[in-house]
Formats: structure tokens, C-alpha cells, sequence
């Protein structure tokens, strides 16, 4: 099959911790088809999802979220109370890519000369959104950029880079789609990864995170904010459809998970509803990117 380029239109990936799963199983159909993009943008694991789409390997996320999302050396409280972070930084970006489930990385730089790839990560001090360019999994700081834009509050580590603190890419910018418009693309593929007539609501936690980085207030206030950023941000995506602009993926039905979920049977059910909702919509995607 014939790779189909979309120069002028850019991907775009909310995160969702392990609600990303439905993420990946559209990229896999995606990759499939060989679909590329101009542009990629991604929040959280909707960065780290299309890490894998960009290096062209299918299947990748689903068996690592899966396969090791049982392992307490992936993720767990017992990682939270000895090192700080949830998700075992080495187990997840050292061992992982490099060892137990092999990352492509020339064929992801390669197809970074092609694709403008940026993450989304939280800058602690200012609570506003960066947007780095990816080019190399393996270059420290790039690598370092993603690990930041997946890290939770409360459940990670602050990520230095240069000096400066990060963490989750969510917390200022969920859907990063309006910093590709910016960068030049004319349309936008968005995959969200809540139903139709989600909306968010204020954190919980917040007192917690109050106290937890009571030293940073405007990063507390960026998440004090979120749910209304988020759902303004839904409507100028619902906006930029009707003008067709954008174009947008959500799972067709609620399956209940969470961002740290461990059940497989749950993870693989919204994986293959990735997987249906990508084959329902893909004659109404091609004739948006085709128009």
C-alpha cells in the first residue's frame, strides 16, 4: 500500500493516561493505512502513543500497556513511596524502549524530518504550556521532554530540563491543537479521548495539590483552572469541525477506566474500540484530508 501524505494538516492526540489506549488503537489503524501527517502533536500519553506511530511500529503501545501494566516495576504505589514516581522512570524509558520491547529509534528520527512532532509539557514555575520539537528519542533533553509531558502531579517527580522544573503537559494544554495552527498546519486530526458531551469539572485533589506545590502558585492555579480550559478548548474544537478544520475521533461509547488502570480486559476493550471507531470513520477522514 501506497503511504498517503498530509503535509499541511497535523495530528493531534489528547493524553489520558491509560484511556489512551482508544488513542492507540486508532494510530495503529492510522499507521496501517499508511496515513502520515505533516504535524503531530501530543499531550501526556497522547505524546507518548505517538511516539510509537511515528517509528511505524503497531502494536507497540498496546502490548506495553498491557503486557506490563500488571508489572509493579511499570507502575505502582511501591514506585510512588521509594522513588517518587508512579511510573518507574528507568522501567518505562530505559528498559523498555532499549532492552524488553525494542523503540525504532532511526526510523522515528527519520520520519521526525518529515513530521513536526512537539509534546506538550507544563512548566512548574510559570504554569504555562512548552512545546518542544522531537527529533531523537535518544537525545537526553528530547527524551527527558517526553517523560515531562506524561508526568502526573502529585504521582511523578518534577522533570528538570536547562534548569527549569516540568511536568504533565495536561495540566496547561490537554488538546495542544491551537500551537499547530500557530506552527502553520491548516487542519487539524484530533483524537480526544472522552465521549461526546464530556465535561470536565474542577480537580478533586486540589487541596492536595495546593499543599503538595504550595511553593509554585501559578502552577496550582493551572490546575485550580484546567476544567475550564479543557472545555473551552472543546468548544473552538467543535467549532473548527463545522468550518471544517478539524476533524475529530472520540470513543462511540463510555467504557469506564482509569488513568492508572491495570485491569488488561479493560485497557484491550478500549483498544479495539480504537480500533472500530478508525474503520467506521475512515471514508469520512479520507474525504476530510482529501478535500
Amino acid at each position: 500500500m501506497a503511504s498517503m501524505k498530509y503535509k499541511n494538516t497535523a495530528i493531534v492526540v489528547e493524553g489520558g493516561g491509560l484511556r489512551g489506549a482508544y488513542s492507540g488503537g486508532i494510530l495503529d489503524i492510522l499507521a496501517d493505512k499508511e496515513i502520515k501527517f505533516g504535524g503531530a502533536a501530543g499531550t501526556s500519553a497522547g505524546a507518548i502513543h505517538l511516539c510509537s506511530f511515528l517509528s511505524g511500529q503497531i502494536g507497540r503501545n498496546f502490548r506495553v500497556d498491557t503486557i506490563h501494566s500488571k508489572s509493579p516495576r511499570y507502575m505502582s504505589f511501591r514506585n510512588l513511596l521509594f522513588t517518587g514516581d508512579y511510573f518507574a522512570f528507568d522501567y518505562c524509558y530505559k528498559q523498555i524502549p532499549y532492552k524488553i520491547d525494542p523503540f525504532e529509534f532511526d526510523k522515528f528520527t527519520e520520519q521526525c524530518q518529515e513530521t513536526e512532532f512537539h509534546v506538550c509539557m507544563t512548566n512548574v514555575e510559570t504554569g504555562l504550556a512548552e512545546y518542544p520539537r522531537i527529533t531523537d528519542y535518544r537525545n537526553e533533553d528530547e527524551m527527558n521532554s517526553i517523560r515531562a509531558s506524561a508526568s502526573l502531579p502529585i504521582l511523578s517527580k518534577m522533570v528538570e530540563i536547562h534548569g527549569k522544573k516540568y511536568l504533565d503537559g495536561g495540566v496547561a494544554d490537554s488538546i495542544p491543537f491551537e500551537c499547530m495552527f500557530k506552527n502553520g498546519f491548516e487542519r487539524v486530526v484530533v483524537i480526544l479521548t472522552r465521549p461526546l458531551g464530556y465535561r470536565k469539572k474542577i480537580n478533586k485533589a486540589l487541596p492536595l495539590v495546593k499543599l503538595a506545590y504550595r511553593h509554585y502558585p501559578k502552577f496550582v492555579n493551572a490546575i485550580a483552572t484546567r476544567h475550564i480550559r479543557y472545555n473551552q478548548a472543546l468548544d473552538k474544537l467543535a467549532k473548527l469541525e463545522a468550518e471544517g478544520k478539524a476533524f475529530i475521533f472520540r470513543p462511540s461509547k463510555l467504557i469506564k477506566i482509569s488513568d492508572i488502570e491495570s485491569n488488561k480486559k479493560k485497557i484491550a476493550e478500549l483498544y479495539e474500540l480504537g480500533k472500530q471507531d478508525a474503520h467506521a470513520k475512515m471514508p469520512e477522514l479520507l474525504k476530510f484530508l482529501e478535500d
